[in-house]
């Protein structure tokens, strides 16, 4: 295969000596299915995309060290070979910090457990494995390298290093140039970058919601490089117990145009399409759904926003090479926040008309006298309006249904979870006795969310009565079962950056009544993903990061001491009970007995509809656990009310909240290429629900101006 020259100088990246202007869109791997990638990379394609972006996820390829895997939605390569195959580019972040509301910042969870372990810093032990990481998997990628004649021309080591650069210092940057050096040494023979903070070697890339804001001072710091836009975000993520996100997509269009403008060659939409989180493959407190109000949705169909920036896109790729053949275009004031760009050479020429005001404005510019709406872009050529970012044609507009599939769900039992007390012999292999608790990661290595702590309770008349069971040092949700009965849970409003270990956010206190005498108490305790950066924990470092129970259990402010017996993971997931270990267990068929009760399995049947629109299971009527389909894990799922959180300061700007009270996330995909003629849902359920207004719908879309 022809070998690919890629480099780059003060105005574009360059493929074979020629300036190219990049539009880019995110599409990882993992979270959509192999038989999405096909139709993915045509949409991408259709849409006026020329590269796809993807981080690479180590926690998911070796989530046991020294075991890898690349199979199914890890088949690296064959996304890379599909890009290709649809004339897209690929550039590859392969980290290994990632961040990416992935579990761990796409760390593997064992990393933590290494003696002298401190992670993105001059620390050897981490030095070490990063290397031995990054070789393998730059090794095992070598064919579909620009340079060897594959679509991967850009590599991304490290990310977004500036916000934790303050509290490793010198140590740190010494770091982030080791990692530039490392970026040589590979000789993947395309260049290398770093966003939002790199070292001598490597090229450094924005990210943010408006990327043209950040073009002079990059431009001052990097003469001689491009200014790429790694992640323009055209939505937000999503996290339980809040509201839902979104980004206008007339903003969208505006700030990818406003870029483009002033001078930025390289834009890559973080997310394209954003997808599912499969598993249990989130950050703490992430949702399931990945969607990210992104122009291709979770379930890969097409958006008005991704018809919007197609149009945007087709007009820059017209106009590409007069965008790029030019210098540093520089900018016209018409006001106080109004701006103009001129493109122009061989009879050619591209106008920008820019206003970034809040308010509309009556501009006269070049004999002419323009209306630009609030915070547009006006695209013009000889006097002719070709495109504002802020006027969606009517054609574009899709709405979406969901269709409700009645009695589908045929056959539904259940099987009651064993209390750890209950237990048979043989699959107490991991029991541990303790006189305190231990963290539960010491004990699960983060391959289940739960871990049950028992001791016994004997209280004397003075202490028995209504009081409050505290547990200082705990994460992330706690469920309370007093003599086999559950009788409280979690109900702190958990928020995504909690602060020190050592503060408030890790106490949690439950009222209760006991009576004298000898108790049993057990603590479930279930996490909810790990960290993506150091700043959720306080900054401390990310080997810090804890679940379960690790500190004091006081009554009353009176302290509980042990011993307590540890038991991590459920007698379900130890024996698949959501696969085949299902025919081991006896299911229960009267179903109406268990509504509402805790630690049970759900298990339900159905036919595969008769549809090719993409499925989503409604949960509405279940509180919170985890569900498969055949055997495969969709994901945690948890009906908590979404609250209307006040946003940050950089955030006000672009997103917006809506479904304020509704759940989080109410449906959950159910990807087609995991269907079967007859299929088997199965859910574990931690506090009790109601089966019965489960359903599976699927999703459909139609266009305003096509009925």
């Amino acid at each position: 295969m022809t070998k690919t020259i890629v480099g780059y100088d003060s105005r574009a990246i360059t493929i074979d000596g020629k300036r190219t202007l990049l539009l880019s869109g995110a599409i990882q791997y993992p979270r959509s299915t192999p038989a999405m990638w096909p139709k993915l990379m045509q949409q991408s394609r259709e849409a006026g995309l020329n590269t796809i972006e993807t981080y690479v996820f180590w926690n998911l390829h070796e989530a046991r060290r020294g075991v890898f895997d690349f199979t199914e939605r890890l088949d690296l390569v064959r996304f890379c070979q599909l890009a290709q195959e649809h004339g897209l580019y690929v550039i590859l972040r392969v980290g290994p910090y990632i961040c990416a509301e992935t579990n761990y910042g796409g760390f593997p969870a064992w990393l933590r457990d290494i003696p002298g372990m401190q992670m993105r810093t001059l620390n050897q032990p981490f030095m070490v494995e990063m290397e031995r990481w990054v070789s393998q998997i730059t090794g095992y990628l070598h064919a579909l390298f620009a340079s060897n004649g594959g679509p991967i021309i850009l590599l991304q080591l490290e990310n977004e290093y500036n916000l934790i650069a303050v509290q490793y210092g010198k140590e740190g940057q010494r770091y982030l140039q080791w990692v530039s050096d490392l970026a040589h040494r590979l000789n993947p023979g395309i260049p290398s970058i770093m966003c939002e903070g790199a070292s001598s070697g490597s090229l450094e890339t924005i990210n943010g919601f408006y990327g043209h804001a950040q073009i002079q001072n990059h431009h001052e710091r990097h003469p001689d490089q491009p200014a790429i836009w790694t992640e323009d975000w055209p939505g937000w993520y999503d996290t339980y117990g809040h509201a839902h996100h979104i980004r206008p997509t007339e903003d969208c269009a505006y700030a990818v145009a406003r870029f483009i403008a002033a001078g930025g060659t390289g834009v890559n939409y973080y997310m394209w399409h954003g997808g599912t989180n499969f598993e249990r493959s989130t950050m703490y407190l992430q949702t399931t759904s990945y969607d990210f109000d992104a122009p291709l949705n979770e379930y890969g169909l097409p958006t008005t926003k991704s018809q919007h920036l197609a149009r945007l896109n087709a007009l820059l790729n017209t106009y590409a090479d007069l965008l790029i053949a030019q210098e540093h275009v520089e900018e016209q004031v018409l006001g106080e926040q109004q701006r103009a760009y001129i493109y122009a050479h061989d009879q050619q020429e591209l106008l920008f008309l820019c206003n970034d005001a809040e308010q509309d404005m009556h501009l006269p510019f070049a004999g002419q006298h323009f209306i630009l709406p609030a915070r547009s872009v006006s695209l013009l050529s000889q006097g002719q309006l070709l495109l504002n970012t802020a006027t969606i044609n009517p054609e574009q507009v899709i709405h979406y249904q969901r269709r409700l599939h009645p009695d589908l769900l045929a056959e539904q039992s259940w099987y009651s979870e064993p209390l750890p007390t209950e237990w048979p012999l043989a699959l107490q292999t991991d029991r541990r006795v303790v006189r305190e608790p231990l963290e539960q990661l010491l004990l699960t290595q983060d391959r289940t969310d739960y871990c049950w702590y028992t001791t016994s309770l004997m209280l004397k008349p003075e202490q028995a009565g209504a009081g409050s069971l505290k547990l200082v040092g705990v994460a992330d949700l706690a469920h309370i079962f007093v003599d086999g009965q559950l009788q409280a849970t979690t109900q702190a409003h958990l928020v995504e950056d909690r602060g020190a270990q050592d503060g408030p956010a890790f106490t949690q206190s439950f009222p209760l009544t006991l009576t004298e005498g000898s108790h049993t108490l057990s603590i479930l305790t279930c996490a909810l993903g790990l960290i993506k950066g150091d700043w959720m924990i306080g900054k401390q470092n990310m080997v810090e990061e804890r679940k379960g129970l690790w500190g004091q259990v006081c009554w009353n402010e009176e302290i509980f001491v042990g011993p307590w017996t540890m038991q991590p993971g459920l007698v379900g997931e130890r024996v698949n009970l959501f696969a085949d270990g299902g025919a081991l267990v006896p299911w229960q068929s009267h179903w109406q007995a268990a509504v509402g009760r805790p630690l049970s399995w759900w298990r339900f049947t159905f036919a595969r509809p008769e549809t090719d629109a993409p499925l989503a299971v409604d949960l509405l009527g279940m509180n919170k656990g985890l569900a498969w389909l055949n055997g495969r894990c969709i994901g945690r799922y948890w009906l908590i009310a979404g609250t209307e959180e006040s946003l940050q300061d950089w955030q006000q700007q672009a997103i917006r909240v809506e479904r304020v009270g509704e759940p989080s996330q109410q449906y959950y995909h159910l990807p087609a290429e995991w269907l079967q003629e007859s299929n088997v849902l199965v859910l574990f359920e931690e506090l009790g629900g109601d089966p019965s207004r489960i359903g599976i719908s699927s999703i459909a879309g139609t266009r305003t101006g096509m009925a």
